[in-house]
């Protein structure tokens, strides 16, 4: 994956879709290898705040600990994600 001459704004965009595509649809092993290179990428740039590094950092580690299966797919429709519907 090409990631190195991604802007920061970017990068910080395609993190924030990848874990909100994991956490409504499921993580697949695709998204997890692409969250895995951005958030990578992203700890070793130096042009942020070092809370915003603190917090990349932690949750590359905590995703380094995922293991999706090769095969593992994104559930089509989950429940609580559609417009309307709210059960808290």
């Amino acid at each position: 994956m090409e990631t190195d001459s991604m802007p920061l704004e970017h990068r910080l965009a395609a993190i924030v879709i990848l874990l909100s595509a994991s956490a409504l649809r499921g993580p697949t092993a695709s998204k997890v290898v692409a969250l895995r290179a951005h958030l990578a990428a992203a700890a070793l740039d130096t042009g942020h705040a070092p809370h915003l590094k603190d917090a990349i950092e932690q949750a590359l580690a905590g995703w380094q600990a995922i293991d999706c299966h090769p095969n593992s797919v994104s559930i089509d429709l989950c429940p609580l994600t559609v417009p309307g519907q709210a059960l808290h």
